[in-house]
């Protein structure tokens, strides 16, 4: 009896990244998909160097996303310009 091939794994799904501000709503400036969590850094530093620097470090908090196979967006950083915290939490893609 021939044996049937073992199925296929479906391809790795890409994965995206975007930035949010605290408390992880879609940031208003930075609204956009990166395809490397290095692009969207980049682009959150930038921001960060145009801003006044009596700035509130909450008001200028920023997280970054990344896309799940599932389609939601788990977050993996939420920075403040000058200090840095680690964070996951997982919830629904908006």
């Amino acid at each position: 009896m021939p044996q049937s091939a073992a199925p296929k794994s479906p391809a790795p799904v890409p994965r995206l990244y975007r930035l949010v501000e605290f408390p992880g709503l879609p940031h208003p400036s930075l609204d956009g998909l990166y395809d490397s969590i290095e692009e969207a850094w980049t682009d959150a530093i930038s921001w960060w160097q145009g801003r006044s620097a009596d700035s509130s470090p909450v008001a200028g908090a920023i997280g970054v996303e990344v896309s799940t196979p599932a389609g939601e967006w788990r977050t993996l950083h939420i920075r403040s310009h000058g200090l840095s915290r680690s964070h996951t939490l997982s919830r629904s893609g908006r």
